[in-house]
């Protein structure tokens, strides 16, 4: 979605909020007030979306709480929206082992093989990608620290005119916050792309910015996202891979552990930085397969002699088709 086409749903969403609350002073809000909001906005917009302008709502209330303008937050007895099992995403079938096997292949030796390599290896988010700063890398614990995400804001100028900026923000939620390990396979990658990195700043000079970021643009300065979202897509295409959204290798990343060991679903949780393990199996339960699992073990367990059964691999759609319009933070 571009800036504009972004900026013009907002504020269609931002003028049926205001409408459907009839334009009532905060003291005079109710919960039903806000209830009816949620249930019609719900009608025309996806789960994700409706709980957005929920917490929005929820927000503007605390503060008028502290400010003692309203006495009780009314959006606090309301509840979230659920996502309907009609409703889908535009997130496409995770990739395969054998997939991965090919992606990493095509990426060996590319300017992709870095991002790509860390992306998979560690599911992080693509803001959480691009923030990344080599501070954050501890080479010897072979370790990493999620400190910041990264994100182009589009601000509307006093004359009408619309510039962007990269904005540096904290991690999406407390649990965002996180250490991850690396493996040795893994750890080296980083290690020589910070060498080519180096031979880079020596050719830029003068012009190069000292920012420390990981990956960065030719002049040092950080890697605008929707760029890396279309060279990951030029390259998908070169190489003659299926393609997906770069941030499906964080999909793949939950997928393919949980569905090899569904034991392993609180450690991917953790290392996704969901806030709850709930988040993480309502997210990926469906495509990691775990009731396929859960029967297999169950069948291991009533037929020992039978030895381990094998799960029937059932076709895959090549795409959950669209539907709402999604939100854009992702999980």
């Amino acid at each position: 979605m571009s800036d504009r086409t972004r900026d013009g749903y907002f504020r269609s969403l931002q003028s049926h909020v205001f409408s459907t609350l009839g334009g009532k002073p905060l003291l005079e809000i109710k919960p039903q007030d806000v209830e009816r909001l949620l249930v019609d906005l719900r009608k025309r917009r996806s789960a994700s979306t409706v709980n957005q302008v929920r917490t929005a709502l929820s927000k503007v209330f605390s503060i008028a709480m502290r400010l003692d303008l309203v006495i009780l937050n009314p959006v606090a007895r309301t509840q979230k929206a659920r996502r309907s099992e009609f409703d889908s995403t535009p997130v496409c079938l995770p990739l395969s082992k054998e997939e991965i096997r090919l992606l990493l292949a095509a990426a060996n030796g590319t300017p992709m093989e870095a991002i790509i390599n860390l992306f998979q290896a560690t599911g992080m988010r693509r803001g959480e990608l691009v923030g990344l700063r080599w501070g954050d890398i501890d080479f010897e614990q072979q370790t990493f620290s999620i400190e910041r995400t990264l994100h182009r804001e589009a601000i509307t100028q006093p004359d009408g005119s619309r510039v962007s900026k990269v904005v540096v923000a904290p991690p999406k939620t407390a649990s965002s916050r996180r250490v991850n390990q690396l493996t040795e396979p893994v750890v080296d990658i980083p290690r020589r792309h910070q060498m080519e990195q180096e031979i880079a700043r020596q050719a830029a000079g003068g012009a190069w910015r000292e920012e420390d970021y990981v990956f960065t643009n030719h002049l040092g300065g950080p890697l605008d996202e929707s760029k890396l979202t279309k060279s990951f897509s030029r390259f998908l295409k070169r190489s003659g891979l299926r393609h997906i959204r770069i941030h499906d290798l964080r999909h793949t990343f939950a997928t393919v552990l949980i569905e090899e060991d569904g034991r392993q679903l609180a450690s991917v949780s953790q290392a996704l930085g969901h806030s709850s393990i709930a988040i993480t199996m309502d997210t990926y339960a469906r495509t990691a397969r775990i009731e396929t699992q859960a029967t297999s073990r169950m069948t291991e367990i009533m037929y020992p002699d039978r030895g381990k059964q094998t799960p029937i691999e059932v076709p895959a759609p090549r795409k959950v088709a669209s539907i709402g319009r999604g939100s854009r933070r992702a999980n």
